[in-house]
């Protein structure tokens, strides 16, 4: 799969290395190009740097991974390109970095999953891959007794399932905790935000409905 990522900080680039490994395309979309070099020699001919525009295009699937704050002038710039596309929101809002945007996604009530949605309208949003420390991202893909969990928000059922395999391609379970309505879960106050959880522990930190798989 050809995969754009905004950013090539530490989670674009741990996911852009993830996904190579797994055997997928990447192009991350940054500003400055000649940052993104060292990364590209270590990534290999999978790995392409272009601007955002041009790694929106390249995707099958986008991923955001920059700064919450640059999603409105971004989503301005590529809206036409995402049309119809899934396009994974891993960013996080934070208000010393990000601004105004923060006060809007509190709001609105529903958390910054579906506030991204507001401004893709014509693309198939899923909030994912912001809710793990990057180090563990990076560090405990793929643990050989049981993955961590990789929780996911989303409405479309076919972009749930597309996240779903691209999270286990980075070697952690995938675990849907709601639609966009509750992305919030995935915020920054959630429970779950910045903790290296396994499945089983993200259901009992949201109270949701435990599997069969989970393990006590």
């Amino acid at each position: 799969m050809n995969i754009g990522i905004i950013g090539a900080g530490n989670i674009g680039a741990t996911l852009g290395r993830h996904w190579i490994e797994a055997g997928h395309f990447v192009r991350f979309g940054v500003r400055d190009l000649a940052r993104v070099k060292p990364l590209l020699t270590e990534l290999g001919a999978s790995a392409s740097v272009s601007s955002a525009r041009d790694a929106a295009q390249f995707g099958e699937v986008l991923v955001f991974a920059g700064p919450y704050g640059a999603w409105p002038d971004f989503a301005t710039e590529a809206k036409d390109i995402l049309r119809g596309k899934v396009v994974a929101d891993a960013a996080n809002p934070y208000a010393q970095r990000d601004g105004a945007i923060v006060e809007a996604v509190a709001k609105s009530g529903y958390g910054s999953g579906k506030y991204t949605a507001s401004l893709l309208p014509d693309s198939h949003v899923v909030k994912a891959f912001n809710t793990i420390y990057w180090v563990d991202l990076r560090d405990k893909a793929y643990q050989p007794r049981e993955l961590l969990a990789m929780p996911i928000a989303g409405d479309d059922t076919s972009a749930l399932t597309t996240i779903s395999a691209l999270a286990s391609d980075a070697g952690f379970e995938p675990v849907i905790v709601g639609g966009l309505d509750k992305s919030a879960f995935l915020d920054a106050d959630s429970p779950i935000y910045a903790k290296s959880f396994t499945a089983a522990e993200v259901r009992k930190a949201l109270r949701l409905p435990h599997t069969n798989g989970d393990k006590a």
